[in-house]
């Protein structure tokens, strides 16, 4: 599956979930990992989430729509 339709896929799950709160702050891309962008691709998980509950519903959702892509998580929990 292309960068785009996961990109596409990974927002569309999150914003259907009622359980994730305000899941505008949760910003995904799939960018290129390694020296000037030429590695594998990864999907990105930015943003801030208010429980750590949400913040891992997000990271499961990257893992199961990314198509094989390693997640990486910095998602911020406000406390």
């Amino acid at each position: 599956m292309d960068a785009e339709k996961v990109l596409g896929e990974i927002r569309r799950v999150i914003d259907a979930d009622p359980t994730i709160r305000e899941p505008t702050h949760i910003v995904v891309s799939v960018e290129k990992k390694g020296i000037l962008g030429l590695g594998r691709e990864i999907v990105v998980l930015k943003g801030r989430v208010h429980e750590e509950a949400d913040r891992a519903k997000v990271a499961r959702i990257a893992t199961l729509h990314g198509g094989g892509r390693e997640v990486v998580d910095s998602i911020q929990v406000l406390h």
